[in-house]
């Protein structure tokens, strides 16, 4: 059995080129090349100040320009944050021996190119795990309404699982705490497997929405959603087209018009 860390002829090492030199940098010496650097997000800038923390921050990676100046080639909102901090006169840096915009393009390509960002799942359970406020309050909120955050995405969901974490993190934020999880026992008590994210922006909108929310009883709304979800889905997805409407608003019409029906009927 080939060790995992053996290497064939057919796979070379590449080069890994010179070493790169770490040294703490004058904030004021290091710019940004617009030509291949991408434009301030001024609010990601703001959340970053507004958290400054060196065990965070992490290090920016830099390219000499000449006169003893440097072009960021990562990191340019950790590194706007600290100009606009007034406590911090140098940054943590990695000088990579590259030179000219055609190389420190280049550069900013590798850096990016393969970079996975972390996604909704696990920032809520990291966050969770450092005992974050808003996580905590996502958590009991599901917990009581009888939904379960899942570790990790599958292709096996139980009843009342879920992993649309930015669905929930949206109708906590927009609807409150007990609002939310009113939403939520309504989908936990319709046993979909999984509660996903049209699902929840579905259900929060014939449950607050003034077109909706009078004529709609949780109970008949619980018995609309039981059934064929995959049916339904399909169905939505017609409506959806034909009224050149959101997926979310398309499924609610399709909860809607089978929850009138059972009212009805009964």
């Amino acid at each position: 059995m080939t060790p995992l860390h053996a290497h064939t002829r057919e796979e070379p090492f590449t080069d890994p080129g010179e070493l790169p030199v770490i040294d703490w940098l004058d904030k004021s010496l290091i710019d940004i090349d617009p030509a291949y650097q991408r434009g301030l997000d001024r609010p990601r800038v703001a959340k970053i100040l507004r958290g400054f923390e060196w065990a965070s921050f992490g290090a920016i990676v830099v390219a000499p320009a000449g006169d003893g100046r440097y072009h960021c080639t990562d990191g340019q909102h950790r590194l706007e944050a600290a100009k606009q901090h007034p406590m911090v006169s140098v940054v943590p840096a990695i000088i990579v021996a590259v030179s000219g915009a055609k190389a420190e393009a280049a550069n900013f390509i590798a850096l990016n190119r393969d970079r996975k960002n972390i996604s909704a799942l696990d920032r809520y359970w990291a966050e969770l795990a450092a005992e974050d406020e808003d996580a905590l309050t996502i958590s009991q909120v599901v917990n009581r309404a009888g939904v379960t955050i899942q570790r990790y995405a599958t292709i096996d969901y139980k009843p009342g699982q879920t992993v649309a974490v930015s669905a929930l993190r949206a109708l906590v934020d927009t609807r409150g705490v007990i609002r939310a999880r009113q939403v939520l026992e309504v989908l936990a008590k319709a046993d979909l497997a999984p509660i996903k994210g049209e699902h929840i922006r579905a259900c929060e909108l014939l449950m607050t929405d003034d077109e909706f929310r009078e004529d709609v009883e949780p109970e008949a709304l619980t018995e609309a959603m039981a059934g064929d979800d995959e049916q339904m889905g399909i169905d939505a997805k017609a409506f959806a087209k034909t009224h050149r409407m959101p997926a979310a608003r398309a499924l609610a019409s399709v909860w809607f018009r089978k929850s009138r029906k059972k009212r009805k009927a009964a």
